[in-house]
């Protein structure tokens, strides 16, 4: 059963983790690179390309 995890906001409509169009029901989430020094540098590590993407 996937859960969402509270009070976080996703705007990858192509990811698998991402139900409803904005609640992301990952186990857990990776933000990454530890480099990054501002919010346009930072990815998220845990982003899956939905089915429909991976086509």
């Amino acid at each position: 059963m996937k859960h969402e995890i509270k009070d976080i906001h996703c705007n990858a409509k192509n990811c698998v983790y991402n139900e409803e169009g904005s609640k992301c029901v990952a186990g857990h989430i990776e933000v990454g690179p530890s480099s990054a020094c501002t919010c346009a540098e930072t990815i998220c590590a845990t982003f899956e390309p939905s089915a429909e993407v991976s086509k």
